[in-house]
């Protein structure tokens, strides 16, 4: 995890297959994440036109379980990883220390990211 300051403003998404689709298709603001069966992938980007990597942080835990950058993955790549980090298959990997950063439920969040 690069960005220990920043502050994320978390979706909850349905689907391996509707995340896949956001992770690939679209360019997120550096303050967006997403919270899928337990898991976050967390906005670690440089910068919002910058490659889009994600901390993937199991949530119960706070145990970064890896970084992925979904810009440079397929769809069905994209897929398969998500499908195996919500099988548990990286639960057992390498612990990161839970980053510093902050999760936002504020609906009417903005950032410098989002102005």
């Amino acid at each position: 995890m690069l960005h220990t300051k920043r502050i994320w403003t978390i979706g909850n998404e349905q689907s391996e297959e509707e995340l896949a689709v956001k992770l690939v298709d679209h360019t997120w603001c550096t303050c967006n994440g997403f919270r899928l069966k337990g898991y976050l992938f967390l906005n670690d980007t440089t910068c919002s036109d910058g490659a889009q990597e994600y901390a993937v942080i199991k949530e119960s835990t706070g145990a970064q379980m890896e970084s992925i950058t979904f810009s440079w993955c397929s769809y069905y790549r994209a897929l398969q990883l998500i499908c195996e980090i919500v099988a548990g298959r990286y639960d057992d990997a390498r612990y990161w220390k839970m980053p510093h950063g902050r999760i936002d439920t504020n609906p009417n969040h903005c950032c410098t990211a989002c102005a």
